[in-house]
C-alpha cells in the first residue's frame, strides 16, 4: 500500500512544528545554507540583514511575535487534521487535542525564544508522538482492509 502525501500530513506537520520549538538552531542557523553557499549575492546581503536583524536585540521581538503565531497555526493545523482523520480514536484524540490546545496557550504565554525552546519536548510526547501512534494504528488498520 503507497503512501501519500496526505496520508502522511498529520504526522509531517508535527515533525515541522517539533523543528519549529528548536528555537537556538534557528536563530544561529538562520538560512545559513542559502548564505554561504549562495550565488545570488543580492539574496546573501539580504539574508544576512535579515538573519543580524533576528540576532539583534532591538528586532528580535518582532521575529518573535511572527515566530509564536506560526506554531500557534501549525499546532491549530495538527489539532484539525488529527480531529478528522482519527475521529473513530476519540478518546486519544481529545487528549491529543486537550494537549495541543494547552501548547498553544503556552506559546502565547512564551516571553522569550528560550521558553518556547523549553517546551520542544512536552510538545513530542504529548502531541508529536501520540499522533505518530494514530498514524501507524491507521495504517495496520488500513492494511487489514485492503487483505
Amino acid at each position: 500500500m503507497p503512501l501519500t502525501l496526505h496520508d502522511i500530513k498529520p504526522i509531517g506537520l508535527c515533525v515541522t512544528t517539533e523543528e519549529l520549538f528548536d528555537t537556538k538552531r534557528f536563530i544561529h542557523n538562520y538560512c545559513d545554507g542559502l548564505i554561504l553557499r549562495g550565488k545570488d549575492l543580492q539574496l546573501c546581503n539580504d539574508l544576512t540583514m535579515l538573519k543580524r536583524q533576528l540576532n539583534a536585540f532591538n528586532t528580535q521581538r518582532k521575529f518573535f511575535d511572527g515566530y509564536k503565531v506560526i506554531i500557534t497555526s501549525n499546532i491549530d493545523k495538527i489539532i484539525g487534521l488529527v480531529s478528522s482523520r482519527y475521529s473513530y480514536e476519540p478518546e486519544d484524540v481529545e487528549k491529543i487535542r486537550m494537549n495541543a490546545k494547552d501548547m498553544i496557550k503556552k506559546v502565547i504565554k512564551a516571553e522569550s525564544f528560550e521558553e518556547i525552546l523549553g517546551l520542544e519536548n512536552e510538545f513530542k510526547t504529548k502531541v508529536t508522538l501520540p499522533t505518530y501512534e494514530l498514524f501507524i494504528r491507521d495504517l495496520k488498520r488500513l492494511k487489514e482492509k485492503i487483505i
